[in-house]
């Protein structure tokens, strides 16, 4: 009796010292004696209410759900991105998504969904022990939920996750996929900017492990005037324009490129209600994973009638590692007899360029004569810096990885050539003096300060009212500067005054994996 009284009082006090109760009732062994539970707010309407019902209509479904015309995939599956929908209008979508994954052990899922029913800012938990559906209980990871409660960026939110289908409609599907054992953690995704999501993607990483499955809820476009959004008008062309629209930004998610998520969304006012949650995903995607589409549909296709109609996407994220691992500054994995076989590449192609003018020879070509291996097939931010006696000669890339890498390379080469403004074309006399540098870009990730800014190991980009400016990691090295000149240069660079970057300034920072050669060494390509 005493005992049971101690631990009740010290529990109260962990309570109100740091507002933790479920944590400290999981760790202490009195999760059964605390447990409090999320009922489903949506069974018997979204989908099946009875047990036996559900199982079997679930079953159903996975029946149906035919993989024979989605991709081969061979790397782990690390995330799902599912429709959250009434099962009716997207659960066929879904099972296709959810099948992927069908018999599999997991240690822990989290399911990143939108809120729909409150506006906030950041993540929010909900405050219970347990999620409930038709086919039984499903415990949270409470040690895990204790780590994000840590956090500045997450916090409960009343009333959020009271009445929020987004996560709810996920866990059956889960229920009946995978291997009994898994425990929960469930996020909703608010209001962040783009530098947020960079931050909360850090933040989180910490639960993306070998055991863990990331599903990312969330329906895409919402057309017709019950959602406010008619970007064009339904005629015949109603679904292909939905497919356009859809996507589009689907695109961006597997090009890694969040800013352009970001612009595509503002430009075009999708209303997707995924878009968060899909931002965190792209923030926690490394430059070696892939997206594979699985199912494409839309309620419109569904009901014959566009007049109001949903899209529903399922598709599957792989890579070889753990997502966020992948994504950490040490960017590349590319071999040194790779880096010289792009070093190779540029070469050729700038002798071919000299005789016969830019773009004499087309990446098809080049890829059947250097036999290019499938990982050089892959996008990659890049640059080519050429040099002459030891003097800058010419220097242009892409910072974004939006071209594979060897197609990358070929287009910079020409670029530093012949196109780089601050300097005449480059002659054929010039050719045998060269230097020729390729360097290959890790993921970009925003920082907090620059002084988080590391000299000579961090390239870093510089965005300020509407300018931006990038240094390789090697310019502040070759030049001699410290941080605080680094940062003059580059704020000058943009076109703002040296002092620019004190204050108001946005950063990212990237690493580079270098390869440089003379232009005269090895000459023989790899065939």
């Amino acid at each position: 009796m005493k005992k049971k009284l101690f631990w009740s009082i010290f529990l109260f006090i962990m309570l109100l010292a740091n507002n933790n109760l479920l944590f400290c009732a999981d760790i202490m062994g009195y999760r059964d004696a605390y447990k409090k539970i999320k009922y489903s707010t949506v069974a018997g309407s979204w989908y099946p209410g009875k047990p036996e019902v559900l199982a079997k209509y679930l079953d159903d479904l996975l029946s149906k759900a035919s993989l024979a015309d989605t991709p081969a995939i061979e790397d782990p599956i690390r995330a799902l991105i599912l429709p959250h929908a009434g099962y009716n209008f997207s659960g066929a979508t879904a099972a296709v998504g959810i099948k992927q994954v069908m018999g599999r052990e997991y240690k822990r899922v989290v399911v990143l969904g939108p809120a729909h029913k409150k506006a906030f800012a950041g993540l929010s938990l909900p405050d219970v022990t347990h999620y409930e559906t038709p086919l039984g209980l499903i415990p949270l990871d409470l040690q895990a939920m204790g780590k994000l409660n840590s956090l500045k960026t997450v916090n409960y939110i009343p009333g959020a996750h009271s009445r929020e289908h987004s996560i709810e409609m996920e866990l059956p599907l889960l229920q009946k996929a995978l291997k009994p054992g898994w425990k929960l953690v469930p996020i909703l995704v608010g209001h962040l900017n783009k530098k947020g999501f960079a931050k909360v993607a850090k933040d989180i990483s910490f639960l993306l492990d070998d055991k863990t499955l990331l599903v990312v809820s969330g329906d895409f476009t919402h057309y017709g005037p019950n959602y406010d959004y008619t970007p064009f008008v339904k005629d015949e062309q109603i679904a292909k324009n939905l497919h356009a629209l859809d996507i589009g930004a689907f695109n961006k998610i597997v090009e890694r490129d969040i800013d352009g998520f970001i612009n595509y969304h503002n430009q075009t006012g999708i209303s997707s209600c995924g878009f968060g949650p899909l931002a965190l995903l792209i923030n926690l995607m490394g430059s070696q994973s892939n997206v594979h589409l699985l199912k494409y549909q839309t309620s419109g296709e569904l009901t014959s009638d566009y007049s109001n109609s949903v899209s529903y996407l399922s598709a599957a994220i792989t890579a070889k590692q753990p997502l966020y691992t992948a994504n950490k500054e040490d960017a590349t994995a590319i071999s040194k007899e790779d880096m010289v076989l792009l070093h190779n590449i540029a070469k050729r192609v700038l002798d071919l360029a000299i005789n016969k003018g830019p773009n004499p020879i087309s990446p098809e070509e080049i890829a059947a004569e250097f036999k290019i291996p499938d990982n050089l097939k892959k996008p990659y931010g890049a640059f080519v810096t050429l040099k002459k006696e030891g003097e800058l000669r010419g220097c242009i890339g892409f910072i974004k990885p939006i071209k594979p890498l060897f197609e990358a390379v070929i287009d910079n080469a020409i670029n530093a050539a012949f196109r780089d403004h601050r300097f005449n074309t480059l002659k054929k006399a010039e050719l045998s003096e060269l230097e020729i540098e390729i360097s290959v870009l890790s993921p970009t990730h925003y920082i907090n300060s620059y002084e988080e800014f590391e000299v000579g190991h961090h390239g870093i980009i510089m965005s300020k009212m509407g300018r931006e400016a990038v240094f390789l990691p090697e310019v502040a090295t070759e030049q001699g500067w410290n941080r605080d000149q680094t940062l003059t240069n580059l704020s000058q660079k943009a076109g703002l005054s040296g002092s620019a970057w004190k204050t108001d300034t946005i950063f990212k920072v990237f690493t580079a994996q270098k390869h440089s050669a003379p232009y005269a060494h090895n000459k023989t390509a790899k065939k």
